[in-house]
């Protein structure tokens, strides 16, 4: 009798590792694609990152700009409009001279991160 236990027990064994063979090689693919999927998004995070990192940076570059004018005696803040876009900045708006405006230049290529500077400035006398 105990022959004819000990067979279906064997064969249930043998059905139950194979399942769990199957089980093992089916969450091994879930597994590889999980985590080519998490590569993924981690890429694509990683670049929305950075294109927020670039416009943080911009806007940084053009409010050290505007502190800088304010601070200063020679050039009117208020006459200037300042716009960075990739770290490159431009002024636009009025000044008194030739001078305010040199300064204006000088004062914005001195923040850090600024690439370069593009003049719009109207010299206007009083």
């Amino acid at each position: 009798m105990s022959r004819l236990v000990a067979f279906p027990v064997v064969l249930f064994a043998i059905w139950l590792s194979v399942g769990c063979a199957s089980a093992r090689r089916t969450g091994s693919a879930t597994k590889d694609a999980t985590v080519a999927t998490g590569r993924e998004v981690g890429d694509k995070t990683e670049d929305v990152a950075e294109k927020v990192a670039d416009t943080t940076t911009d806007a940084t570059i053009t409010a050290a700009v505007k502190m800088k004018f304010a601070a200063d005696k020679t050039v009117d803040a208020s006459k200037i409009d300042v716009d960075t876009k990739h770290n490159l900045v431009t002024l636009t708006g009025t000044v008194k001279s030739k001078v305010a405006a040199d300064k204006a230049v000088a004062l914005a290529k001195s923040v850090e991160g600024v690439k370069g500077v593009t003049l719009q400035l109207i010299i206007k006398s009083q």
